[in-house]
């Protein structure tokens, strides 16, 4: 088994990571119930590496995180905006067939 490394998390709290995944495992609020987090983890895998802090190295947000609210949020507002077109279109159509 790999070893687990408590780090800082970019925005908030702390995550556990594997040594080679950069994927987080989970995120908690503070350094301590993510040591005690990742040596539940441990020991439900066997009980095999160890658990390492290392507080100066900070876990970053890849890009595809760190843009997906801003995706959502366009596509919502190209739905609104279509929505709105449809239904003037569908008005002026009823206009002129009266």
């Amino acid at each position: 088994m790999s070893n687990l490394i408590v780090v800082p998390n970019e925005v908030d709290g702390w995550d556990i990571l594997r040594e080679e995944d950069p994927q987080a495992l989970t995120n908690t609020p503070t350094m301590e119930t993510a040591v005690e987090a990742a040596e539940k983890i441990l020991a439900d895998e066997g009980g095999e590496g160890e658990v390492v802090v290392n507080e100066q190295a900070v876990h970053q947000l890849d890009d595809t995180s760190r843009g997906m609210k801003t995706y959502v949020l366009v596509l919502l507002g190209l739905l609104a905006a279509i929505t709105v077109i449809i239904v003037i279109t569908s008005l002026l159509a009823s206009a002129t067939l009266n």
